[in-house]
Protein backbone atom coordinates (compact mmCIF):
# COMPACT_ATOMS: atom_id res chain seq x y z
CA UNK A 1 0.00 0.00 0.00
CA UNK A 2 1.36 3.41 -1.00
CA UNK A 3 1.79 5.94 1.80
CA UNK A 4 1.51 9.73 1.92
CA UNK A 5 3.02 11.48 4.93
CA UNK A 6 0.56 14.09 6.15
CA UNK A 7 -1.18 15.37 9.29
CA UNK A 8 -3.73 12.61 9.82
CA UNK A 9 -4.31 8.87 9.61
CA UNK A 10 -6.63 7.43 6.98
CA UNK A 11 -6.95 4.75 4.33
CA UNK A 12 -8.20 6.00 0.97
CA UNK A 13 -9.84 3.76 -1.61
CA UNK A 14 -9.20 5.39 -4.97
CA UNK A 15 -9.77 4.89 -8.67
CA UNK A 16 -8.13 6.55 -11.65
CA UNK A 17 -10.23 8.60 -14.02
CA UNK A 18 -9.31 10.20 -17.34
CA UNK A 19 -7.61 13.27 -15.93
CA UNK A 20 -7.16 12.49 -12.25
CA UNK A 21 -8.09 10.43 -9.22
CA UNK A 22 -11.42 9.96 -7.48
CA UNK A 23 -11.33 9.12 -3.77
CA UNK A 24 -14.17 6.65 -3.33
CA UNK A 25 -13.80 6.08 0.40
CA UNK A 26 -11.96 7.64 3.32
CA UNK A 27 -11.63 5.35 6.33
CA UNK A 28 -10.52 7.20 9.43
CA UNK A 29 -11.16 7.83 13.10
CA UNK A 30 -9.30 11.17 13.23
CA UNK A 31 -11.25 14.37 14.00
CA UNK A 32 -9.52 16.40 11.25
CA UNK A 33 -9.05 15.04 7.73
CA UNK A 34 -6.88 16.87 5.19
CA UNK A 35 -7.27 15.14 1.84
CA UNK A 36 -4.26 15.24 -0.53
CA UNK A 37 -4.10 17.41 -3.65
CA UNK A 38 -2.41 14.67 -5.69
CA UNK A 39 -2.14 10.88 -5.65
CA UNK A 40 0.34 9.09 -7.92
CA UNK A 41 1.21 12.51 -9.39
CA UNK A 42 -2.38 12.93 -10.57
CA UNK A 43 -4.76 15.58 -9.18
CA UNK A 44 -7.58 14.48 -6.89
CA UNK A 45 -10.61 15.68 -8.88
CA UNK A 46 -13.60 13.98 -7.26
CA UNK A 47 -14.90 12.57 -3.98
CA UNK A 48 -17.24 9.59 -4.17
CA UNK A 49 -20.66 8.83 -2.74
CA UNK A 50 -20.61 7.97 1.01
CA UNK A 51 -16.99 9.15 1.17
CA UNK A 52 -16.85 9.46 4.98
CA UNK A 53 -20.32 8.20 5.85
CA UNK A 54 -21.11 5.43 8.31
CA UNK A 55 -22.34 3.33 5.41
CA UNK A 56 -19.70 1.61 3.30
CA UNK A 57 -20.07 2.47 -0.42
CA UNK A 58 -20.22 -0.17 -3.13
CA UNK A 59 -16.91 0.12 -5.01
CA UNK A 60 -17.12 -3.26 -6.75
CA UNK A 61 -17.54 -1.71 -10.21
CA UNK A 62 -14.30 0.27 -9.91
CA UNK A 63 -10.65 -0.67 -10.36
CA UNK A 64 -9.62 0.30 -6.84
CA UNK A 65 -6.24 0.92 -5.24
CA UNK A 66 -5.46 1.91 -1.66
CA UNK A 67 -3.41 4.81 -0.32
CA UNK A 68 -2.46 5.25 3.32
CA UNK A 69 -2.36 8.74 4.81
CA UNK A 70 -0.12 8.72 7.86
CA UNK A 71 1.75 10.99 10.22
CA UNK A 72 4.49 8.39 10.30
CA UNK A 73 4.09 7.94 14.05
CA UNK A 74 1.64 5.05 14.15
CA UNK A 75 1.26 2.73 11.18
CA UNK A 76 -0.87 -0.40 11.22
CA UNK A 77 -2.25 -2.58 8.48
CA UNK A 78 -5.85 -1.87 9.50
CA UNK A 79 -7.76 1.24 10.50
CA UNK A 80 -11.23 1.36 12.03
CA UNK A 81 -13.62 3.86 10.47
CA UNK A 82 -15.60 6.09 12.81
CA UNK A 83 -17.78 8.59 10.96
CA UNK A 84 -18.93 10.12 14.24
CA UNK A 85 -15.38 11.14 15.17
CA UNK A 86 -14.90 13.40 12.14
CA UNK A 87 -15.13 17.11 13.00
CA UNK A 88 -13.47 18.89 10.07
CA UNK A 89 -12.64 17.97 6.48
CA UNK A 90 -10.29 19.98 4.24
CA UNK A 91 -11.08 19.36 0.57
CA UNK A 92 -8.24 20.09 -1.89
CA UNK A 93 -8.50 22.86 -4.48
CA UNK A 94 -8.29 20.33 -7.33
CA UNK A 95 -11.65 18.70 -6.47
CA UNK A 96 -14.62 19.61 -8.69
CA UNK A 97 -17.23 17.07 -7.47
CA UNK A 98 -18.40 15.95 -4.03
CA UNK A 99 -20.53 12.81 -4.15
CA UNK A 100 -23.99 12.17 -2.74
CA UNK A 101 -24.20 11.40 1.00
CA UNK A 102 -20.47 12.06 1.26
CA UNK A 103 -20.72 12.93 4.97
CA UNK A 104 -23.97 11.14 5.81
CA UNK A 105 -24.34 10.58 9.58
CA UNK A 106 -21.10 12.37 10.38
CA UNK A 107 -22.83 13.75 13.45
CA UNK A 108 -19.76 15.60 14.79
CA UNK A 109 -18.79 17.27 11.51
CA UNK A 110 -18.54 21.00 12.26
CA UNK A 111 -16.63 22.47 9.32
CA UNK A 112 -15.68 22.03 5.69
CA UNK A 113 -12.92 23.77 3.76
CA UNK A 114 -13.72 24.01 0.04
CA UNK A 115 -12.49 25.91 -3.01
CA UNK A 116 -14.18 27.54 -5.97
CA UNK A 117 -13.22 24.58 -8.13
CA UNK A 118 -16.05 22.48 -6.67
CA UNK A 119 -18.85 22.66 -9.22
CA UNK A 120 -21.23 19.97 -7.93
CA UNK A 121 -22.28 18.72 -4.50
CA UNK A 122 -24.34 15.55 -4.48
CA UNK A 123 -27.73 15.13 -2.83
CA UNK A 124 -27.64 14.54 0.92
CA UNK A 125 -23.93 15.26 1.25
CA UNK A 126 -24.53 16.86 4.66
CA UNK A 127 -27.51 14.75 5.74
CA UNK A 128 -27.64 14.31 9.54
CA UNK A 129 -24.58 16.49 10.05
CA UNK A 130 -26.33 18.06 13.02
CA UNK A 131 -23.21 19.82 14.37
CA UNK A 132 -22.32 21.47 11.06
CA UNK A 133 -21.75 25.21 11.43
CA UNK A 134 -18.80 26.55 9.41
CA UNK A 135 -17.74 26.74 5.76
CA UNK A 136 -14.28 28.01 4.83
CA UNK A 137 -14.56 28.97 1.18
CA UNK A 138 -11.63 30.02 -1.00
CA UNK A 139 -13.10 31.99 -3.90
CA UNK A 140 -12.59 35.42 -5.41
CA UNK A 141 -15.41 37.96 -5.55
CA UNK A 142 -17.69 37.17 -8.50
CA UNK A 143 -16.25 33.66 -8.92
CA UNK A 144 -18.66 30.74 -9.19
CA UNK A 145 -18.56 28.31 -6.29
CA UNK A 146 -20.52 25.60 -4.45
CA UNK A 147 -21.72 27.73 -1.52
CA UNK A 148 -25.36 27.62 -2.59
CA UNK A 149 -25.27 23.81 -2.85
CA UNK A 150 -23.84 23.46 0.65
CA UNK A 151 -26.16 26.01 2.24
CA UNK A 152 -29.13 24.39 0.54
CA UNK A 153 -28.49 21.16 2.44
CA UNK A 154 -28.90 22.64 5.90
CA UNK A 155 -31.46 24.95 7.48
CA UNK A 156 -29.36 25.76 10.54
CA UNK A 157 -27.19 28.82 11.08
CA UNK A 158 -23.97 28.63 9.08
CA UNK A 159 -20.90 30.84 9.40
CA UNK A 160 -19.05 31.38 6.13
CA UNK A 161 -15.47 32.61 6.04
CA UNK A 162 -14.80 33.77 2.49
CA UNK A 163 -11.09 33.87 1.70
CA UNK A 164 -9.97 35.96 -1.25
CA UNK A 165 -6.47 36.72 -2.43
CA UNK A 166 -6.33 40.21 -0.94
CA UNK A 167 -9.35 40.31 1.36
CA UNK A 168 -11.57 38.28 3.64
CA UNK A 169 -15.28 38.38 4.45
CA UNK A 170 -17.04 36.74 7.36
CA UNK A 171 -20.73 36.12 6.93
CA UNK A 172 -23.60 34.56 8.86
CA UNK A 173 -26.41 32.74 7.10
CA UNK A 174 -29.22 32.61 9.69
CA UNK A 175 -31.41 29.54 10.24
CA UNK A 176 -34.92 29.01 8.91
CA UNK A 177 -37.75 26.52 9.32
CA UNK A 178 -39.69 25.00 6.45
CA UNK A 179 -43.02 23.26 6.91
CA UNK A 180 -45.70 21.80 4.66
CA UNK A 181 -49.18 22.72 5.90
CA UNK A 182 -52.13 20.51 4.93
CA UNK A 183 -54.89 22.86 3.76
CA UNK A 184 -57.77 20.40 3.79
CA UNK A 185 -59.24 17.01 2.87
CA UNK A 186 -57.87 17.30 -0.66
CA UNK A 187 -54.38 17.12 0.87
CA UNK A 188 -53.19 20.26 -0.84
CA UNK A 189 -50.04 21.36 0.89
CA UNK A 190 -48.81 24.88 1.35
CA UNK A 191 -45.13 25.52 1.89
CA UNK A 192 -44.47 27.78 4.86
CA UNK A 193 -41.04 29.22 5.62
CA UNK A 194 -40.20 30.94 8.88
CA UNK A 195 -37.00 32.80 9.71
CA UNK A 196 -34.65 35.02 7.75
CA UNK A 197 -32.25 32.29 6.66
CA UNK A 198 -34.12 31.40 3.48
CA UNK A 199 -33.90 34.99 2.18
CA UNK A 200 -30.17 35.03 2.86
CA UNK A 201 -29.68 31.84 0.89
CA UNK A 202 -31.31 33.50 -2.13
CA UNK A 203 -28.46 36.03 -2.42
CA UNK A 204 -26.45 33.48 -4.41
CA UNK A 205 -27.39 33.50 -8.09
CA UNK A 206 -25.82 31.18 -10.68
CA UNK A 207 -23.18 30.20 -8.16
CA UNK A 208 -22.09 33.76 -7.40
CA UNK A 209 -22.57 35.49 -4.06
CA UNK A 210 -24.04 39.00 -4.31
CA UNK A 211 -22.99 41.17 -1.37
CA UNK A 212 -25.63 43.69 -2.41
CA UNK A 213 -28.39 41.09 -2.01
CA UNK A 214 -26.84 39.72 1.17
CA UNK A 215 -26.89 43.16 2.78
CA UNK A 216 -30.40 43.72 1.46
CA UNK A 217 -31.65 40.66 3.35
CA UNK A 218 -30.80 42.43 6.63
CA UNK A 219 -34.17 44.15 6.60
CA UNK A 220 -35.84 40.77 7.11
CA UNK A 221 -33.84 40.17 10.30
CA UNK A 222 -34.91 43.51 11.69
CA UNK A 223 -38.52 42.95 10.69
CA UNK A 224 -38.76 39.70 12.67
CA UNK A 225 -36.90 41.38 15.56
CA UNK A 226 -34.05 38.87 15.66
CA UNK A 227 -31.72 41.49 17.10
CA UNK A 228 -29.11 39.06 18.44
CA UNK A 229 -28.47 37.63 14.97
CA UNK A 230 -28.78 41.09 13.42
CA UNK A 231 -26.03 42.47 15.66
CA UNK A 232 -23.74 39.56 14.84
CA UNK A 233 -24.32 40.00 11.10
CA UNK A 234 -23.72 43.76 11.40
CA UNK A 235 -20.51 43.37 13.40
CA UNK A 236 -19.02 40.91 10.92
CA UNK A 237 -19.91 43.02 7.87
CA UNK A 238 -18.45 46.15 9.44
CA UNK A 239 -15.26 44.41 10.56
CA UNK A 240 -14.70 42.65 7.21
CA UNK A 241 -16.40 45.04 4.74
CA UNK A 242 -15.78 43.26 1.42
CA UNK A 243 -18.36 44.55 -1.07
CA UNK A 244 -20.01 46.73 1.58
CA UNK A 245 -21.74 49.83 0.19
CA UNK A 246 -21.89 53.10 2.11
CA UNK A 247 -25.67 52.76 2.38
CA UNK A 248 -25.48 49.25 3.85
CA UNK A 249 -22.78 50.39 6.28
CA UNK A 250 -25.10 53.06 7.67
CA UNK A 251 -27.90 50.51 8.08
CA UNK A 252 -25.61 48.21 10.06
CA UNK A 253 -24.34 51.08 12.22
CA UNK A 254 -27.92 52.18 12.93
CA UNK A 255 -28.75 48.67 14.14
CA UNK A 256 -25.82 48.68 16.57
CA UNK A 257 -26.79 52.14 17.86
CA UNK A 258 -30.35 50.98 18.51
CA UNK A 259 -29.37 47.66 20.12
CA UNK A 260 -26.03 48.28 21.87
CA UNK A 261 -26.67 45.81 24.71
CA UNK A 262 -27.26 42.95 22.25
CA UNK A 263 -24.05 43.83 20.41
CA UNK A 264 -21.95 44.00 23.59
CA UNK A 265 -23.43 40.79 25.00
CA UNK A 266 -22.71 38.97 21.74
CA UNK A 267 -19.04 39.93 21.93
CA UNK A 268 -18.75 39.18 25.64
CA UNK A 269 -20.41 35.78 25.21
CA UNK A 270 -17.75 34.83 22.65
CA UNK A 271 -14.96 36.58 24.61
CA UNK A 272 -14.14 38.54 21.48
CA UNK A 273 -12.06 41.42 22.84
CA UNK A 274 -10.81 42.49 19.36
CA UNK A 275 -14.45 42.60 18.28
CA UNK A 276 -15.30 44.75 21.28
CA UNK A 277 -12.47 47.10 20.33
CA UNK A 278 -13.88 47.29 16.80
CA UNK A 279 -17.35 48.06 18.17
CA UNK A 280 -15.91 50.95 20.17
CA UNK A 281 -14.17 52.28 17.06
CA UNK A 282 -17.52 52.48 15.25
CA UNK A 283 -18.68 55.10 17.77
CA UNK A 284 -22.11 53.54 18.29
CA UNK A 285 -21.98 53.49 22.11
CA UNK A 286 -22.79 56.72 23.94
CA UNK A 287 -21.78 57.30 27.55
CA UNK A 288 -24.82 55.51 28.97
CA UNK A 289 -24.23 52.60 26.63
CA UNK A 290 -20.60 52.39 27.73
CA UNK A 291 -21.64 52.45 31.37
CA UNK A 292 -24.15 49.63 30.80
CA UNK A 293 -21.49 47.67 28.90
CA UNK A 294 -19.09 48.06 31.85
CA UNK A 295 -21.74 46.72 34.20
CA UNK A 296 -22.34 43.76 31.92
CA UNK A 297 -18.62 42.94 31.62
CA UNK A 298 -18.27 43.21 35.39
CA UNK A 299 -21.20 40.84 35.97
CA UNK A 300 -19.68 38.32 33.55
CA UNK A 301 -16.27 38.58 35.20
CA UNK A 302 -14.46 39.58 32.00
CA UNK A 303 -11.66 41.78 33.28
CA UNK A 304 -9.89 42.39 29.96
CA UNK A 305 -13.10 43.56 28.31
CA UNK A 306 -13.97 45.63 31.39
CA UNK A 307 -10.62 47.42 31.28
CA UNK A 308 -11.17 48.26 27.60
CA UNK A 309 -14.66 49.59 28.30
CA UNK A 310 -13.60 51.60 31.34
CA UNK A 311 -10.89 53.30 29.28
CA UNK A 312 -13.47 54.15 26.61
CA UNK A 313 -15.82 55.47 29.30
CA UNK A 314 -13.08 57.76 30.62
CA UNK A 315 -12.30 59.01 27.12
CA UNK A 316 -15.98 59.78 26.58
CA UNK A 317 -15.80 62.16 29.55
CA UNK A 318 -12.93 64.03 27.91
CA UNK A 319 -10.16 62.84 30.17
CA UNK A 320 -7.39 60.33 29.94
CA UNK A 321 -7.75 57.00 31.69
CA UNK A 322 -6.65 57.39 35.30
CA UNK A 323 -3.64 55.58 36.63
CA UNK A 324 -4.53 52.51 38.62
CA UNK A 325 -3.83 52.94 42.33
CA UNK A 326 -3.16 49.91 44.44
CA UNK A 327 -4.40 49.81 48.03
CA UNK A 328 -3.77 47.25 50.70
CA UNK A 329 -5.80 46.38 53.80
CA UNK A 330 -3.62 45.07 56.56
Amino acid sequence: MNQIICENEAILLCTKQDVGVCILRCRTSDPVIILPETIHDLPVIALGDYLCAEREPDVSKYDVFEVRLTTGERISSTLTHNARAIERVVIPSSVHTIGSYAFYNCYSLRALTVHSGVRAVGHGALMNCTAFQTIDLYAEEGEKNCLSDLLGQTSGEIAVDLHQKYAEARLIFPPFNEELEDLGPAHIFQRRIEGAGYAYRQCIQNGVLSFLQYDGAFERLLRIQDYDTACRVALLRLRWPVGLSAQAREVYLACLREHPTDAVRTLLDSRDVPGLSALLSFGVLDRSGLSAACDLARQMGQTEALALLLAALDRSAGRAAPLMQKTYDL
